[in-house]
């Protein structure tokens, strides 16, 4: 599970308990004793007696915005009514988690894309590859008697060109600043079948009429 998402989920549940009566310092300690490091540490000191806002500090200046707002929440209830704390935040919460759930599912989203974009990169490079390594045969197809010569390597390159400037748009459009990833792939792919199709490069011309 997303951290963010388990440490929402988490505070979220302290807020219920507390809404149900139970006092704030043991909803805490239930729901973060058996939590993964560093969060456990949290339960450990106000067993051994620390203060509420002593021992909530990590989760205060959480690096998640939505953590560190629970939290500060559930730090300032024994100030005011606890239970009065508890059914407001339960509101608060639960719009959180739905927050982190949307931000959680873009994240997704974007990886699937991006990953959709290197494999569309991918067939791209190889793609044209292919079709540049048939252009000197095809070249050579002719019903005349001289047959003109086409020089593989400029059309390769010119080639490699137009599906690495390909690959960089479609690489801005899917991943942003990640395009060069894009552009590696589609070359790396142009390479490897281009040597596979290099022994059409050597094909004699052939008159067809």
């Amino acid at each position: 599970m997303n951290p963010d998402l388990f440490l929402v989920r988490s505070l979220r549940r302290v807020l219920e308990s507390a809404a149900q009566g139970k006092g704030v310092a043991r909803s805490v300690v239930e729901e973060f004793r058996l939590s993964p490091p560093p969060w456990s540490r949290t339960a450990g000191m106000l067993l051994l007696g620390h203060p509420l806002r002593t021992s909530m500090e990590s989760l205060v200046e959480s690096s998640t915005a939505e953590a560190a707002m629970l939290a500060s929440l559930i730090v300032a209830s024994p100030r005011s009514s606890a239970l009065l704390v508890g059914k407001s935040g339960e509101t608060l919460a639960a719009t959180l988690e739905r927050w982190v759930r949307a931000k959680e599912s873009r994240k997704l989203e974007e990886k699937v894309m991006r990953f959709r974009g290197m494999v569309t990169c991918g067939v791209l490079g190889a793609v044209t590859a292919m079709i540049s390594s048939l252009g000197p045969l095809v070249g050579s197809l002719n019903f005349e008697g001289t047959a003109p010569a086409v020089d593989p390597m400029t059309l390769l390159a010119g080639s490699a060109a137009m599906a690495a400037i390909g690959s960089a748009i479609l690489g801005l459009y899917m991943s942003g600043k990640g395009f060069p990833v894009n552009v590696a792939v589609t070359l790396g792919a142009f390479a490897l079948v281009s040597a596979a199709a290099s022994p059409l490069w050597g094909l004699t011309p052939t008159v067809l009429w």
